[in-house]
């Protein structure tokens, strides 16, 4: 059998957002890592919540672990868009976590084996079968040996692995020429874009990396729409 027909043979996640799964062979992979990044205001955090909000309409229960924003003003962000949040929220098929609140109040740094392994109890406890974590960049301030970050991140994504829980890490871009762990251990990183041209404001998507599947790298213009982030064919400019 050639590559091509086995990856039209792969299951997909739809992804809950419009114009993205043409970009990506169809939806993610099942049970992989993503990392999403971006600059503030890019649309992280909205599309980590289109895709928990395309999960739960699937009947698939969706985990928000959130470690900046608290679950109530993330919520209430998402309110101006139709993607039934709400709905989901009091019928439990999206839940939300503030890990932040934990983090913070703690007496002592965590190890990143703690970090990693707090989060496994987390998600094992929830039963999810999407998750998000957002930021995930945040975490470096609330470990002691930043070196060690690699080698249990690693141990981290082959886990997730095994669970067969797809996951979106999202994370800060703090520099367009800097690469952390996660873009190297993570089986895709999407990229979220924004700049001015003429004096206006352009969004724009580009799909980094993407293991196992056929996927366009070039910039596309994204625009928010009542709908949440909605992904189209063309070029930002």
């Amino acid at each position: 059998m050639y590559v091509g027909e086995l990856l039209k043979n792969l299951d997909r996640i739809p992804s809950g957002v419009p114009g993205l799964d043409e970009l990506i062979g169809g939806g993610f992979l099942p049970g992989r890592v993503y990392v999403v990044t971006g600059p503030p205001g890019s649309g992280k955090t909205t599309l980590g919540m289109q895709f928990l909000a395309e999960g739960a309409k699937n009947d698939e229960k969706g985990l928000f672990i959130a470690l900046f924003e608290t679950p109530d003003i993330i919520v209430r962000d998402m309110l101006r868009y139709n993607l039934g949040i709400l709905e989901y929220v009091n019928s439990k098929k999206i839940v939300f976590y503030d890990l932040g609140e934990i983090l913070l109040s703690a007496n002592r740094e965590l190890s990143w084996d703690e970090l990693f392994k707090l989060l496994l109890e987390i998600i094992k406890r929830e039963n999810a079968k999407r998750v998000v974590i957002d930021s995930f960049s945040l975490f470096e301030s609330f470990v002691t040996n930043p070196e060690g970050k690699k080698k249990e991140l690693g141990r981290f994504v082959r886990k997730l692995r095994t669970m067969d829980i797809t996951t979106l890490l999202l994370s800060e871009m703090l520099s367009s020429e800097k690469y952390t762990d996660e873009y190297y251990l993570a089986d895709g990183v999407i990229v979220l874009h924004h700049f001015m041209r003429n004096y206006q404001m352009v969004r724009a998507i580009q799909i980094l990396k993407m293991r196992g599947v056929p996927h366009d790298s070039n910039l596309k213009r994204m625009r928010f729409t009542n709908e949440g982030i909605t992904v189209y064919k063309e070029a930002p400019i």
